[in-house]
């Protein structure tokens, strides 16, 4: 009797092990609400795929400062406030990667702190060098950041683990993910020399912005497109007679350039977004010119300095988004207080 009711025990645990339905493999995609410290807008995502590596595209603002106490502008570092926390609370030890889109602050300044206090196993950019002898096409974006930048790529390209990656290559780097790089080209965007860009708009500004690393990210049938900061008048000039533009087609997209500027009605209708979502701070996120744009397509737009963190989840097949708050129906001087 003991054995027969061993036996039927066995036979329940094995068939009711069976029959339990497998874990259901969830892509999740956050972009983190960066503070206003009066210095750029910026952006920093963090990815975290089934097979349980965690990928970052862009690690948000730091300015160093040495008047500050703590050697950054503010007293913040994205790197060290808001994305380490993050990746402490969620049990993760170390980024598998980081795609860094361009040589501004306000995108690559976490790194600058995680790469010292964080296992980070590879740095992937396009491997662009902007460089001008004339003074006057550095306004508005100081040489010594974009230096600072190429520093911290010798310094990963040193010890092996730096990728360059730029349009047309598909990078093998997780099983879960369909990476692919859209642009800039191997030959890089150049001055398209469009009439009408504001005057203190420099080259060091819009060409390092045109050329940032722009990717197509797939998990199962939902594609992902992060276009950096190019421009409105460099996607018209430059990237669209360029890409392939069923490349473009998208779930979700990250607005180019924070979605402080229009978008291209050429991009919006290769792109068609279901979901957008605008990484700046709340003092412009009401007066930005891509949310209407976006709308019009029928796309739902969210704006971190809105919204605060913009989570989406994802089975491959639909998705989920869910945001930290919602201020778009408070006045400006409440959300303000907030």
């Amino acid at each position: 009797m003991l054995r027969a009711i061993s036996a039927l025990l066995l036979f329940t645990l094995f068939t009711s092990a069976a029959t339990t339905p497998a874990a259901e493999p969830v892509f999740s995609f956050t972009v983190l609400e960066i503070p206003d410290i009066q210095r750029g807008a910026g952006l920093a995502i963090v990815m975290r795929t089934p097979s349980g590596r965690t990928w970052l595209y862009d690690t948000g603002t730091a300015h160093p400062e040495k008047l500050s106490s703590d050697g950054w502008l503010s007293n913040f570092n994205a790197g060290r406030d808001l994305i380490a926390p993050l990746l402490k609370k969620e049990g993760i030890t170390r980024i598998d990667g980081i795609f860094i889109s361009h040589a501004h602050y306000d995108h690559f300044g976490g790194l600058l702190w995680l790469k010292d206090n964080f296992p980070i196993k590879l740095l992937i950019d396009c491997g662009y060098l902007f460089h001008s002898d004339l003074e006057a096409d550095y306004l508005g974006t100081n040489k010594d950041e974009l230096e600072h930048y190429t520093r911290v790529r010798e310094e990963f390209r040193a010890r092996g683990a730096y990728l360059c990656a730029t349009a047309g290559e598909t990078l093998a780097l997780d099983p879960d993910l369909k990476i692919e790089v859209i642009a800039p080209p191997k030959t890089f965007f150049k001055d398209p020399n469009v009439p009408g860009r504001p005057k203190n708009d420099s080259p060091s500004h819009f060409l390092v912005n045109a050329n940032s690393l722009m990717l197509r990210i797939q998990f199962g049938d939902i594609v992902f497109l992060l276009p950096g900061d190019i421009q409105t008048e460099d996607i018209e000039a430059s990237l669209m007679p360029f890409v392939d533009k069923s490349k473009l087609k998208c779930h979700i997209l990250v607005a180019p350039g924070h979605g402080i500027h229009p978008i291209p009605k050429e991009f919006g209708a290769s792109t068609r977004p279901e979901v957008s979502i605008a990484s700046v701070f709340p003092r412009y996120a009401r007066g930005i010119r891509s949310t209407k744009d976006l709308q019009a397509l029928g796309t739902q737009t969210y704006v971190t300095g809105l919204h605060g963190n913009v989570h989406i989840t994802t089975n491959g097949k639909t998705w989920q988004v869910t945001t930290d708050r919602d201020d778009t129906t408070k006045k400006p001087e409440a959300a303000a207080r907030k």
